[in-house]
């Protein structure tokens, strides 16, 4: 995949410019990033706080894929950017929590915001996969609300980071994925997903719109990779939407 990098100081979204891109044409491949964003939104329209020090970033991907199949990007980036953080900090403490937060010493330190739109096929026209680090976030820099969650590179580590790196090693192991997940298919995504996790074998109350729709054990992935989650009764649910909290 060849990467075309777009730099702005400052933009409402970096998933917003990016959706206008590929309405356009922008190429696969195409990386939105912003030194801050003013007008950014997580998973159900929750603020994404975006400030400077932190690496904002949308990657535009064209994959000629089933739409049920679109949820393997999120989990991809994941993996990515575990893999890419786990590198730069020399650590093991980077895990994925199901299925678009990562964190470092239990506490958030990415979100991953996916969406896509369809072709005249019924196939995915374009997705994209918006990406938020907290690189050298100070504690101030998150609202006192989240402050005791949310963590950054700088807090973790007492030293800052370039987010130039980070940026670069993530994109690295994104398009190393990215290959052999077309090539290939999401066995070897799964398993390096399963590494990372701290997710699997942990009591889980799966929730949607913060109403709780399903609780029981996080025992594996579907086949598309949603989250297998098996209640006290041995009835076992597959879910490929929602967020889970783990108890």
């Amino acid at each position: 995949m060849k990467l075309q990098l777009h730099y702005y100081d400052v933009l409402e979204s970096t998933n917003i410019t990016a959706v206008d891109a590929a309405l356009h044409g922008a190429a696969e491949g195409s990386v939105i990033v912003a030194g801050k964003q003013c007008g950014a939104s997580g998973r159900m329209g929750r603020v994404w706080n975006s400030p400077n020090g932190g690496l904002w970033f949308s990657v535009i991907l064209r994959p000629r894929i089933n739409p049920e199949n679109v949820a393997q990007l999120t989990l991809l980036a994941g993996v990515a950017v575990a893999k890419a953080l786990s590198f730069l900090y020399e650590t093991e403490d980077v895990k994925i929590k199901w299925p678009n937060d990562l964190l470092l010493q239990g506490k958030k330190i990415c979100g991953i915001l996916s969406e896509m739109k369809l072709d005249e096929n019924g196939l995915i026209d374009y997705a994209i996969l918006g990406i938020g680090v907290n690189v050298n976030l100070q504690r101030s820099d998150f609202p006192t609300e989240i402050q005791h969650i949310a963590t950054s590179l700088l807090l973790a580590t007492g030293k800052s980071f370039s987010c130039n790196e980070v940026l670069q090693r993530i994109l690295q192991e994104m398009s190393s994925l990215y290959e052999i997940w077309l090539e290939h298919g999401p066995e070897s995504l799964f398993t390096q997903w399963k590494h990372y996790s701290c997710t699997l074998g942990q009591k889980v109350l799966v929730k949607d719109n913060d109403r709780i729709i399903f609780s029981g054990t996080a025992v594996d992935m579907g086949v598309q990779g949603s989250l297998l989650v098996c209640n006290e009764d041995g009835i076992q649910r597959s879910f490929d939407f929602g967020e889970i909290s783990i108890r």
